[in-house]
């Protein structure tokens, strides 16, 4: 009875033109139907969540008969008319609509993880296994470690020599793909306590074995008897090498004393130079020119060799001879700072490891000293870059590469473990003896990290603004591309540009603020 009173007043009020949108007769209850009917969301066949992909995910969307289906997945809406084929994490966003009428909006999240499949899977191994990883997704990027810690694009990556685990750890990997969640994946192994020493990457130290060493190898048999007895003066901190009986010119002992010089960085208190005596045309004497007394470089010698060995020993932690180098470089950019007016004996190696300053002929030097003390052959090499100039070459798994410390300083590794065609486009050799050929890029930073040299301004414009977006929008706000040298000017122009903010955002990223630092080949932009 209540409820027929309460209809009854309703009509009332309508028949007093109090209320004039349509409305069914009411009886027995106090509800107003709408004017049009309501719509049920729509649905998706796919739940919220994370799936692993060769390549796509489809997503099919249903809705009640005669409604249609609009979706986003980013931008504006479109109408559904065929399932939808999801190439990289997506938010969905999708409703019907029927007869005028909309219903809510569904919202769901989908994020895709690269399939990946490994051979030699965990366990216990005899020998050191080899490692292999594959996906069938493509534009994957495989990170590891194997002291247990997690993998980011900041640790080695993988080659497709793939990873020999040579003592007993925990391997973990991270499949990166770009617009993708990236896929974890963690391997137990156990080495045969017997076959661990044995699979152990080489790390004698060939600091003291003259005979093995790169430039020794280019002198002919009188010059490598000359290089033999100053090796002995300067051991013994002598005055003169007796060089008599030789038959050396002023020009084959140049290449000879230079030889010694620029293969052992242990002689620290070598000065840069020397005077010989000759009888008619021939070299029968050597003096050597030091920096340091006899009783100076021993004082020199335990600091010298403490600050080395810290080093060494964190190098030689590093089963992978990309990580030991790494080290190795980092070590010195981290502890030198370049000085241009440092005393003179700062060019050699202990500039860097006692001072903690030098001249690129001391970065060289210390790095030399390293290398060659866990087992990689390097030496230095004399050129020209704008300036006379020192920087080295070292030789992993039977292939030459160039590094310069110096230029590295900046914080960058532009010039780590790279091939003549990029050493040589700002860089000249003015040896005293030949160099080897330098064409791999195996153990190059841009190849092990995974980063691309970019070619075109266009292309390095584009790369910067997908990579800093998915950077930012991943809560990291630094992104760092390369490119080849006489680029930087012409990319530096667009990106100040206001459209810069504008491409940022057709990536979802809202950074409002941003400063840049850049060389000649690369650039570092730092959102905010």
């Amino acid at each position: 009875m209540k409820k027929q009173l309460i209809s009854a007043a309703l009509a009332a009020v309508i028949s007093a033109g109090l209320f004039s949108a349509p409305v069914q007769q009411c009886i027995g209850t106090a509800s107003v139907a709408s004017a049009a009917e309501a719509v049920t969301a729509p649905k998706a066949s796919r739940k919220n969540g994370t799936y692993s992909s060769s390549g796509s995910l489809t997503v099919k969307l249903t809705a009640e008969k005669g409604a249609d289906i609009y979706y986003s997945t980013g931008g504006t809406y479109k109408l559904y008319t065929k399932p939808l084929k999801l190439t990289k994490n997506t938010t969905l966003k999708f409703y019907a609509r029927k007869n005028g009428a909309k219903s809510k909006t569904v919202t769901a999240k989908y994020k895709l993880t690269p399939k990946v499949t490994v051979t030699n899977a965990g366990g216990s191994y005899d020998s050191a296994p080899t490692v292999k990883l594959s996906s069938t997704t493509s534009g994957v990027k495989f990170y590891y470690t194997l002291d247990g810690s997690k993998p980011t694009k900041s640790s080695a990556m993988y080659s497709t020599r793939g990873i020999t685990v040579t003592k007993s750890a925990k391997l973990r990997v991270a499949a990166i793909k770009d617009g993708w969640s990236t896929k974890y994946l963690s391997e137990e192994y156990t080495i045969a306590a017997a076959q661990q020493s044995t699979a152990q990457l080489s790390s004698d130290s060939i600091l003291e074995d003259y005979t093995h060493k790169y430039a020794y190898s280019t002198l002919s048999d009188s010059q490598k008897a000359a290089y033999a007895r100053i090796y002995a003066a300067a051991e013994s901190h002598a005055a003169s090498a007796d060089l008599s009986g030789l038959g050396l010119t002023d020009e084959s002992l140049s290449e000879a004393y230079w030889a010694f010089d620029y293969d052992n960085p242990q002689f620290f208190w070598v000065g840069n130079g020397y005077s010989y005596t000759t009888i008619g045309y021939e070299v029968t004497e050597l003096k050597i020119v030091y920096s340091r007394s006899a009783a100076e470089a021993a004082k020199i010698q335990p600091l010298f060799g403490a600050a080395a060995q810290k080093i060494i020993d964190k190098a030689l932690q590093k089963d992978d001879l990309f990580e030991r180098v790494l080290v190795i470089h980092d070590s010195i950019t981290e502890m030198t700072t370049y000085n241009a007016s440092a005393p003179s004996y700062k060019s050699e190696a202990d500039g860097p490891l006692v001072y903690g300053e030098a001249l690129c002929e001391g970065y060289a030097k210390a790095f030399m000293y390293l290398c060659q003390s866990v087992g990689i052959e390097c030496f230095c090499v004399a050129g020209y870059a704008g300036e006379d100039h020192m920087w080295n070459m070292l030789k992993l798994d039977g292939e030459w590469y160039h590094m310069d410390v110096t230029w590295d300083d900046a914080g960058t590794y532009e010039y780590f473990c790279v091939p003549d065609s990029q050493m040589f486009t700002d860089h000249t050799v003015r040896n005293f003896f030949p160099v080897p050929a330098a064409t791999a890029t195996d153990y190059s930073y841009s190849t092990r990290m995974g980063i691309t040299t970019y070619t075109d301004v266009n292309s390095a414009y584009s790369g910067l603004v997908r990579q800093a977006a998915e950077n930012y929008n991943n809560g990291v706000y630094e992104t760092t591309i390369y490119v080849k040298d006489g680029l930087m000017k012409s990319l530096m122009s667009k990106v100040n540009s206001q459209q810069f903010f504008k491409d940022l955002n057709s990536y979802g990223c809202n950074a409002r603020g941003w400063r840049s630092s850049s060389t000649s080949k690369s650039l570092t932009i730092t959102l905010s």
